[in-house]
């Protein structure tokens, strides 16, 4: 699994909230570090076989059958100029994809017999006294994946009960496991989980649930490990496997007694069977170690595409994740995708927005009454209300009405916000100068430092009726200055599309404002009557000379009754 991106992961939309391993000595490294350099996946004299297609290059271990290495070839996938490598343990016990045989004892020491394979794969074989195990290794059709062929043959006098049962270990440093933002709960995209789907959902647990508590589920399609970006799984083939096991151990100590790392184990274990003497019995299984890209995990099947966490609106997640691709294969640049796809959005929703705009218009045109309110029952917080809503009726407006639009469009933005954040293509994307990765955060602040200039006109131009001065002013600097803290350690892919929205909002509100405030002239200038009314500044007396007298003004039931209150 992958460590080699900077962090992102999901949060709410609008409340979306940043390594180095301490050195350990060197007896303490050797003797609990299950990570380490790549000098002993390398050692002199372990045998090693490979597996190599256009997406990766698999080594194996003669000792135990176990996968040593696999290193994703496409350039995006690097970590400090060399190719991402999915298996981060090196110690032989602890390889992923190792063969345990359950009522078969395999000796610590045996040796497999490698043989490489017409079409790029490599046959495994090992004999003991009592079962010749035989394991083909193939590369799958789609990307990242390699099929696993166990073929067990019993070659004792009696009926023997096999089964088999398949780990994957993942080492997780620390470091990865930290919040991406500091001081608070803000989990890393590089935190990883152990995951086990079983009766048609998926079950995931981090660390500290693990550590404590290690889960069993049955009637299983895969189990794995994953973090945001990149997922090692097993998936049983043309059955449902019987049961799968996720557990997790601190590893290694800092100088301060700190654990240095997790090591996460999972497991699919296939029900037993009767093997009789002379005969043999064969697993199929499918390994997928890879980026969680939509297409490369359709591809493998197996319900692997469920891995990508789409949060609580996951289909809607997928569609815009889809829409995305496509708007990217018409521009080719993720960044402006993600403006054209936040245009699209923004086209979408405007009917509800613009709805949304024109309630808030009329709460805005209620604010100079609505200080009067404040002011007069600012000590009586029950009349002020009584004379709030007296006022919402007398005018005909409805305050919730520019909540309910914004509340239909929350799962749009939930699901927009979980498409950008688990988009694994946006991982060391370009869009222009210095934004070379949109997975990672604005490197020099430009675009989380706008969306604050941004977020502050925003409160400017919206109506803060019912709400004190007070709450006023904390509300125009503290939304902002929040969003704008949040976004400094956030991806910039995330952040280009709250800048982009914030803009077309603000576009948005000036013309419906400025089609209201048109529609108001109109509506004057048809109901204004043709001769003077009664209630005009100036009369006329017998005399025919011009008397003044003070001008006569409407008052309503609101203003009556706050004066009635005084």
């Amino acid at each position: 699994m992958s460590m080699s991106a900077n962090p992102m992961h999901p949060l709410k939309l609008s409340f979306v909230l940043l390594a180095a391993l301490v050195a350990l000595p060197c007896l303490v490294w050797a003797d609990e570090v299950v990570a380490g350099s790549g000098s002993i996946k390398e050692a002199p004299g372990r045998a090693l076989s490979t597996v190599r297609t256009k997406e990766f290059v698999a080594k194996f271990s003669a000792a135990s059958g176990g996968l040593v290495s696999f290193k994703l070839t496409d350039p995006r996938y690097q970590k400090g100029g060399a190719a991402v490598d999915m298996v981060t343990t090196d110690r032989e016990e602890y390889l992923p994809l190792s063969v345990e045989l359950m009522g078969v004892e395999i000796p610590k020491d045996a040796a497999w017999q490698m043989q490489k394979l017409q079409g790029g794969g490599l046959s495994m074989a090992l004999s003991t006294d009592e079962v010749r195990i035989q394991r083909k290794v193939e590369p799958g059709q789609g990307p990242y994946e390699l099929w696993l062929t166990t073929t067990v043959a019993n070659l004792g006098a009696r009926t023997r009960k096999i089964a088999l049962k398949t780990k994957t270990f993942h080492y997780a440093p620390r470091s990865d496991e930290k919040g991406s933002i500091p001081f608070l709960p803000v989990r890393s995209p590089w935190m990883s989980q152990g995951l086990c789907y079983h009766d048609e959902e998926v079950t995931r647990e981090d660390r500290s649930s693990l550590v404590d508590e290690p889960i069993a589920a049955k009637n299983v399609t895969f189990a794995g490990a994953e973090n945001v970006y990149f997922l090692n799984a097993i998936a049983a083939h043309g059955q449902t496997a019987e049961r799968c096991d996720l557990t997790a151990s601190d590893r290694g100590r800092d100088e301060k007694g700190e654990p240095l790392g997790t090591l996460f184990e999972a497991s699919v274990s296939y029900a037993a069977r009767d093997v009789k003497p002379a005969a043999s019995t064969v697993f199929k299984e499918l390994a997928y170690l890879g980026p969680k890209t939509p297409a490369a995990l359709a591809a493998a099947g197996h319900h692997l595409s469920d891995a990508i966490d789409g949060g609580w609106f996951s289909g809607l997640s997928r569609v815009l994740t889809l829409l995305l691709r496509m708007i990217f294969e018409l521009l080719r640049n993720w960044g402006l995708a993600i403006i054209v796809l936040t245009f699209i959005v923004k086209a979408v929703l405007y009917p509800l927005t613009a709805k949304q705009m024109q309630s808030m218009a009329r709460m805005k045109e209620l604010k100079p009454e609505m200080d009067r309110i404040n002011e007069l029952y600012k000590d009586d917080r029950e009349r002020k209300g009584a004379a709030t809503m007296e006022l919402y009726r007398e005018k005909g407006v409805n305050p919730m009405s520019g909540c309910f639009p914004m509340l239909v469009q929350l799962p749009i933005w939930f699901s927009l916000y979980a498409s950008l954040s688990t988009n694994i293509e946006l991982l060391n994307a370009p869009f222009v100068g210095w934004l070379a990765d949109l997975s990672s955060p604005d490197p020099y602040f430009v675009l989380p430092l706008g969306l604050g200039a941004l977020m502050f006109v925003q409160q400017k131009m919206t109506p803060a009726s019912g709400m004190d001065p007070a709450q006023q002013k904390m509300m125009l600097y503290m939304m902002p200055t929040m969003m704008m803290a949040f976004m400094l350690f956030l991806p910039a892919g995330l952040c280009l599309y709250m800048f982009t929205n914030s803009i077309l909002s603000i576009g948005q509100q000036r013309l419906i404002e400025s089609r209201l405030a048109k529609k108001a002239s109109v509506a004057g200038t048809s109901s204004s009557p043709s001769s003077a009314p009664a209630e005009e500044s100036g009369t006329i007396d017998t005399s025919g000379e011009t008397v003044s007298r003070p001008r006569i003004t409407r008052t309503t039931k609101a203003e009556r009754r706050m004066r009635r209150g005084r």
